[in-house]
């Protein structure tokens, strides 16, 4: 896959892997071009997990991220959030809201509506116990997770000046842009490029206003359409070898 600078680059049709996928909605007869054709390149994914794309792992309904490792620990880095999203057990209308509790291990509990249903976190370095629970819904829902926090890490340097969701958390109705870079390092390759919303319609492509010019970059307009989430992940090869950037927007009321 290959990027040309300047507002009329083309993308190579993003792969898939091992999964169906679909382009954005149709855009009206009116459409500006340019940002219809470079939304027509992006591959929606219907499944995170099944398509390779950076994904979190499920226990008992709820995703967290990072994986938990083959011990069952959940291992990061002091300055990395660590996530905890209930969406998929949450309860939908016209049943009463649910509710995410989550103690990280650190300090109270943290209570949100679903909603978003979903937290994240940063930990000094140490040993913690995470426990989520879903209040108001069926059952008794709860897990339990230890967390294992190192002290921080080298920060890696961007490789793209603009890139992703900006802005990051959006409320519904906003509209925001979704970066793709145009100007590539030296030695550096994009293979593949994946997007993948919970629920699907998070965010819907704006058809009928032109792309936007960011440092290095091209921004593709889209209106904030449901609350829920979105991750956007980028893969290729550097000097330094194999690297996967990623951003995640979060679409509140």
């Amino acid at each position: 896959m290959r990027w040309t600078t300047g507002v009329s680059l083309t993308l190579v049709t993003v792969v898939a892997l091992g999964c169906s996928s679909s382009s954005p909605t149709a855009p009206p007869a009116k459409a500006d071009a340019s940002t219809a054709a470079l939304w027509s390149r992006i591959t929606v994914l219907s499944s995170a997990r099944s398509s390779g794309a950076t994904s979190a792992a499920v226990i008992d309904g709820f995703r967290v991220h990072p994986d938990p490792g083959d011990d069952g620990v959940i291992h990061a880095f002091e300055g990395e959030n660590v996530v905890v999203n209930a969406t998929d057990i949450a309860t939908r209308p016209p049943a009463a809201q649910s509710f995410l509790v989550v103690n990280w291990g650190d300090g109270p509990n943290q209570r949100v509506g679903c909603g978003p249903c979903r937290m994240d976190h940063p930990y000094a370095a140490g040993r913690y116990t995470l426990i989520a629970s879903l209040d108001g819904a069926p059952g008794d829902r709860s897990i339990s997770v230890p967390v294992e926090i190192s002290p921080q890490r080298e920060k890696r340097v961007a490789l793209f000046p603009s890139f992703g969701f900006i802005p990051s958390s959006l409320t519904l109705g906003s509209t925001g842009y979704l970066v793709l870079p145009i100007a590539l390092p030296a030695g550096v390759t994009i293979t593949d490029l994946a997007l993948f919303c919970t629920p699907p319609d998070v965010v819907l492509p704006d058809f009928v206003n032109p792309p936007q010019p960011f440092p290095d970059g091209i921004g593709l307009p889209f209106l904030a359409n449901q609350v829920g989430t979105c991750q956007f992940s980028l893969s290729g090869t550097g000097p330094q070898g194999p690297f996967t950037e990623t951003s995640t927007l979060t679409v509140t009321q």
